[in-house]
């Protein structure tokens, strides 16, 4: 698998040795955490409230309530500029390596891997903010869990953190739906959180949609509605964020829906 955005990454001695001992493959492309709008955001929130309160108390502090109060202000701000700053410092030798057969999270010279095969489930929730109807920004979280229950997540903290949740999201899709599509048609029940899907069709564990009954699966503002046919009101609506594999199960239930209507 290639990724176009970005190649050729430099790979530290430690990194090397880890896609060697757990077959990985080759890197095809490196993200790194960087001192990014979600740093930045906090920094300067941080010293700007620092600033202000602290300038306050210093030339007109007497004591009195409202001086404690503003220092308690200015405290906060500290607090908060402290904590991205050494929440930087932690993370910002944090690289991952996409691969062939997986992905290698490095945390420093500590090797973290998640081979394609060993991943149980992806979840994803990427929010568009509004402030008064204007768009202020977008945040994005996914997360991936191991078979052995293993959990990792990666959000804003990383550059190009959509590309690499595309990317990862891809890769799984591409792996997961063969192996989803053969268990469908060999009769057995996948489970993707609160939905299920089986010969008999889709359920929400209160009851079960056939797939002649199912009008389509939509997507809107980060939920998945189910419609049935002939109904005005959807079936089901469930946040993309609580389905795993969401790519996987749009894929299956699609081309499901496609084998019925033939």
């Amino acid at each position: 698998m290639a990724y176009s955005y970005q190649t050729g990454p430099t790979l530290s001695p430690a990194a090397q040795q880890a896609l060697g001992t757990y077959q990985l493959g080759t890197p095809q492309a490196e993200f790194k955490v960087g001192l990014n709008r979600h740093y930045l955001t906090g920094i300067i929130a941080g010293l700007v409230v620092t600033g202000i309160f602290g300038a306050i108390v210093l030339v007109g502090g007497d004591g009195s309530s409202s001086s404690v109060i503003l220092s308690l202000f200015a405290l906060l701000g500290l607090v908060l500029l402290v904590y991205y700053v050494v929440d930087f410092l932690v993370h910002m030798s944090w690289r991952v390596y996409l691969c062939d057969q997986g992905f290698l999270l490095m945390k420093g010279n500590q090797p973290d891997v998640y081979r394609w095969d060993q991943i149980q489930g992806m979840w994803q929730e990427v929010t568009r903010h509004y402030r008064n109807g204007i768009y202020t920004g977008t945040t994005h979280k996914y997360t991936i869990q191991r078979l052995d229950g293993q959990k990792v997540i990666f959000n804003d903290k990383f550059k190009q953190v959509e590309k690499l949740g595309d990317a990862l999201s891809g890769a799984i899709t591409d792996f997961l739906l063969p192996r989803a599509l053969a268990s469908y048609n060999a009769g057995q029940v996948l489970n993707f959180g609160p939905l299920s899907v089986s010969k008999q069709g889709v359920s929400n564990s209160k009851e079960t949609l056939p797939w002649h009954e199912i009008k389509e699966f939509g997507v809107n503002r980060g939920y998945i509605s189910v419609r049935k046919e002939g109904k005005w009101l959807n079936w089901s609506t469930i946040a993309v964020a609580k389905i795993p594999n969401f790519f996987v199960f749009m894929a299956l239930t699609r081309s499901i829906l496609k084998q019925v209507r033939r």
